[in-house]
Formats: structure tokens, C-alpha cells, sequence
């Protein structure tokens, strides 16, 4: 006797299957499925999302957990079980060619007097290039005895060999009596815009802003072979700490050129937004051959780096009333005012960006008003103000006037509160570091770390723009807390912000479909988590263009 009711119900289940076969032939294929986490998208909305499909690099779709995984198939699939997705980070200023290079150099940044720095010179003699050792880090702000150091130790050790030390800061080199005999400079030498330390009719060994490249020059410069591994070291560090995209500050043609070769060999992963350095070939090249900015998928040239003055810390800054510590002193520009205007009009042509290192109120006055001069009116060209370190509240208009993006780095403020008031004291130090009044003016700030100056870790960026303080805590109250950012802007400075002071906000910066999918996933909620927990984030994956370049 036939069983209508089993017909019935395996009429039923030939149905279903049905379904299911034609619903997972109708999936989308994709290369690669992240779901299982929480992903703050860093969209207008803030959207929040679990799962994300990505396709030939791109950001396919975001949605719930079973929107996605209902939808998309991939050979690739990744849980992350509950972590913590952001876009990736950018860092909006740093020197990742000169951090790489560094690698060769010795570290004399744990040195807490002159003697010690003898002293590991002396264990690093193997890192000698063609009778040049050249060093790195020393901060006399660190020291007990805090006066400028001069070359006596050196000579009196180092008689047969060219020793350059170049300050923390890169405003300032300590070199010996061989080094300065090598470069031939004489003790009447002037230079505009630099300065040579002389006491009793001799070379001290200090060599300040400009005056830097009467040595510097002299020293063997990098082959392709060094730089190469230069980069790809900085790479690996970067990439470690969620870093997607650097703004390196300062490169020439040749390693504009060195970097796309890398880009296009897959050796060289992390993005770059190229300043270029301020000099004649750079200028000749790029405005007078190519004549527009040069893109690709990784490498975005459009900017000019320009030096406008020196550092806080070697009293290079240039400063409306003198230094509180050395009275005289008012520090120095680096550049000729008319040239500099030239420069600027020529860049404004042909569609470049101009971002010039400011750090005294001087300085910052008179680049403001030289952008001014050129800018003419509210625009889109997006010129930039790299650390805008101190600055006078009569000037800080500028930036909403003219449209000028402040790009900061927050770790400054935290490495110098310990001394900065000795340069400036308490009033002046008020007008220092104001990163919510920046932000104020426009709704926009880029942050960065400068590092080898600073240290990279963006985490490190994130805290002392929250909570004004150092990756030890310090000061425990907090540096001036009245200019502290939100999490969510200081957030923004290290994506979204970052993206358009870079004109990349439609392709990078947050996590929407149609931009490119480069994520860094964090075992910490940092827009939430406790301070005290903040400093303890690690980076679990960080992803370009949808490929995992880095696992924990």
C-alpha cells in the first residue's frame, strides 16, 4: 500500500535540498572571509560589522555574521573569535627609509652621559663603513649634566677614525676633530639658516640644522643593496604594529624609484605617501619633467617636505621671544622667505602639496602666512603644517581660513614635558601641543609618530593623544590634559583623517565597500578598554589589500 504521507515529506526533502544546492551555487565567490569579530568601520555612521568579504583586494561587503557567510563563499575563511578589526593604521609622518638605515648606525640612545656613548662606540667598532662611524639618538636632555657635549672624548679616542653622533631629534650631529678635517671646513665657515658651534677660536663638533650637511655630505652614502634592505626592515616593523600606510617625510627621485620597483616586485607590502625632499633634482624631475603627481596602487608622489626651522630640543625652533633657558637665543629659520614663496606658487601650479616642518611660533607664524599669501582663499589643496608644535593663538586661524590640515604627532608632547617647560616656561608651554585646538579648527588632524625620533608603535600615538601620557604612564596626571583627544578622533587621526590629509579617503581610511582591505585586527577594544590596558594591545593580523602580511 502506497505511503502518501512519506511521498509527501520526501517530496519535501527533495525540495529543501533543492534549495540548498541552488543557494550555494548562487554564493559569491570571494577570495578571503574574516567573521566572527567586531570591525568598526570607521564609516560617517560608525557602523560596526562582525563578518567582511573581500575580493582582488577590495572590500566586497560587510554585514552580520550569517549576511555574509550566506552569501559569500571562500577557500579562505577566518575566524576571529571575538577580536577587534579597525582600518588600518596610517602613520601620517615618519622617516621609514631612515629608520631602516638606521639599522646600521649605533644606537647611543640609552646613554646617560658622553662617556657612556664612548663606550658602546667602542663595542660597535665593527660597524665602521670606509673609516666612518656614524651614530645615533643621544639626547643631553637625558643626561645629568644637560649642556651641549663637545668633541674632546671623541678625539681623544677616536684620533684615526671619522665619528659622526647625530642627535635624537636629526636637527643636531656631534662629530670629531678627524670628521671635520675629512670635510674640510674651516673655522671661519658660515652657513645661512645652520650653525657651528665655536669656542675659543676651535670647532666645538656641533653642527646644527644646515651646518648638519657640511659632514653628512662627506659621509658614503647607501647603495641600492642597503637601502633595499633598509626598507623591507622597516617593513617588518611596521607591518608588526598595524601600520598599513607610512607618509615618509623626505625622499629623493632614486628612492621615489627604488620603492615602486619594490611595490612592483611584491618584496615591498606597505603603502607609501611619498614627501619629497626639498632640493634641486627632486624639483627639477618632478616638476619640471613629469609635472604632475605620480600614483599608483601603493605609492602616492604629491607632496613637497619643506625644513622651516629646527627643534625644541636643540633650541633650532624659531621662537617670537627667546628661550627661557639661554636668553639670546631665539633659534633660527631655515629657509629664505622670498625662495620659499617661489617654491610654494610653483607646487600650487601643478597640483602638489605642500607640508612644511614647523615647530617654534615664529616659524609657524610665518609659514601660515606664506601659505596664506599663496593660497589666497578657502580651497582643496589640502597643504599641510608637520608638527605644529608651538604656536601663538593669534595665528591659529589660519588653519580654518585657509584650509590647512595640522599634522601632529603625540608622542612629542609626552617624550618632551619634562624639559619642554625649561625652553619655554609655563606660559608660553600653554600655547604648545594643542591638538584639540588644532583639531577645532577645521574638524581634521593627522597624527603620526616621526619615529626613528619616536618610537612607531601606533598604540603609543593612540595613548598620548587621549591621555597625554608616555608608553610608561607618565606624567601621571597627564600633560596638559586640556588639549587631549576623544578615542574616537584620536582613531579617526590614525585612519580616516590620515587618508584625506593624504587626498586617499576614497580608497583608504575606513572599511567600506569598494576600498581597499587593509585591516588591522587587535586582541583590544581601544575604544573602550581601560586606560591601563590600553598599552598592552597587540596586533593580531595586519592585512593589505586583503593579504595577511602579518600573523601574531
Amino acid at each position: 500500500m502506497i505511503n502518501l504521507k512519506n511521498i509527501q515529506l520526501n517530496r519535501i526533502a527533495v525540495i529543501v535540498a533543492l534549495f540548498f544546492l541552488v543557494a550555494c551555487k548562487e554564493k559569491i565567490e570571494v577570495d578571503i572571509i574574516y567573521h566572527n569579530g567586531t570591525i568598526f568601520s570607521m564609516d560617517d555612521n560608525y557602523n560596526v560589522y562582525e563578518a567582511i568579504g573581500i575580493k582582488n583586494g577590495e572590500i566586497l561587503d560587510l554585514g552580520k555574521n550569517n549576511q555574509i557567510l550566506n552569501k559569500y563563499s571562500s577557500n579562505k575563511t577566518i575566524d576571529l573569535k571575538g577580536l577587534f578589526a579597525y582600518p588600518g593604521f596610517i602613520d601620517a609622518h615618519c622617516h621609514f627609509l631612515g629608520y631602516g638605515l638606521q639599522q646600521g648606525m649605533v644606537d647611543v640612545s640609552s646613554a646617560k652621559s658622553f662617556q657612556e656613548i664612548i663606550d658602546i662606540l667602542k663595542k660597535n667598532i665593527d660597524k665602521q663603513n670606509k673609516n666612518w662611524l656614524v651614530g645615533y639618538g643621544w639626547d643631553q636632555n637625558q643626561w645629568k649634566d644637560k649642556n651641549w657635549p663637545n668633541n674632546d672624548l671623541l678625539n681623544e679616542h677616536f684620533k684615526d677614525l671619522n665619528i659622526v653622533l647625530n642627535r635624537i631629534d636629526g636637527h643636531v650631529i656631534m662629530a670629531n676633530e678627524m670628521a671635520i678635517k675629512t670635510a674640510k671646513i674651516a673655522l671661519d665657515t658660515t652657513i645661512e639658516g645652520g650653525y657651528i658651534e665655536k669656542i675659543d677660536k676651535k670647532i666645538t663638533g656641533l653642527f646644527v640644522d644646515n651646518a648638519m650637511n657640511l659632514i653628512l655630505e662627506k659621509i658614503p652614502k647607501p647603495d641600492e643593496s642597503s637601502k633595499k634592505k633598509a626598507l623591507i626592515k622597516a617593513q617588518e616593523d611596521c607591518i608588526s604594529l598595524g601600520l598599513t600606510t607610512v607618509d615618509i617625510a623626505g625622499l629623493n627621485k632614486e628612492d621615489i624609484e627604488l620603492i615602486d620597483k619594490l611595490h612592483s616586485s611584491n618584496e615591498l607590502k606597505i603603502k607609501v605617501f611619498a614627501m619629497l625632499t626639498d632640493n634641486e633634482n627632486n624639483f627639477k624631475y618632478f616638476l619640471d619633467t613629469l609635472a604632475e603627481p605620480f600614483k599608483t596602487n601603493k605609492l602616492n608622489v604629491r607632496s613637497f617636505k619643506f625644513f622651516a626651522d629646527g627643534s625644541l630640543g636643540s633650541r633650532g625652533a624659531c621662537l617670537l621671544k627667546p628661550y627661557s633657558d639661554q636668553k639670546t637665543n631665539y633659534g633660527m629659520l631655515l629657509q629664505n622667505q622670498k625662495v620659499y614663496e617661489e617654491k610654494l606658487a610653483k607646487i600650487k601650479e601643478l597640483g602638489f602639496q605642500a607640508c612644511t616642518h614647523a615647530i617654534g611660533d615664529s616659524t609657524n607664524r610665518t609659514v601660515l602666512k606664506s601659505y596664506a599669501k599663496i593660497l589666497q582663499s578657502s580651497n582643496d589643496l589640502r597643504w599641510r603644517v608637520e608638527h605644529v608644535q608651538c604656536i601663538h593663538p593669534d595665528d591659529i586661524h589660519f588653519f580654518n581660513e585657509f584650509n590647512i590640515i595640522p599634522s601632529v604627532q603625540p608622542t612629542h608632547a609626552t617624550s618632551d614635558y619634562s624639559w619642554a617647560e625649561l625652553r619655554l616656561g609655563k606660559k608660553r608651554l600653554k600655547e604648545c601641543y594643542q591638538y584639540q585646538s588644532l583639531l577645532e579648527q577645521n574638524f581634521l588632524i593627522a597624527l603620526g609618530t616621526d619615529f626613528p625620533v619616536e618610537k612607531i608603535n601606533p598604540i603609543y600615538t593612540f595613548y598620548a593623544a587621549v591621555f597625554r601620557k608616555n608608553n610608561m604612564g607618565k606624567p601621571l596626571s597627564g600633560f596638559q590634559k586640556n588639549e587631549s583627544l576623544s578615542r574616537i578622533n584620536a582613531l579617526k587621526g590614525m585612519t580616516i583623517w590620515a587618508a584625506l590629509a593624504n587626498f586617499e579617503e576614497n580608497e583608504k581610511g575606513s572599511l567600506e565597500i569598494g576600498k581597499s582591505a587593509d585591516m588591522v585586527v587587535l586582541n583590544t577594544e581601544i575604544l573602550s578598554q581601560e586606560e591601563n590596558e590600553i598599552l598592552k594591545t597587540k596586533v593580531i593580523y595586519t592585512i593589505i589589500d586583503g593579504e595577511n602580511v602579518y600573523n601574531y
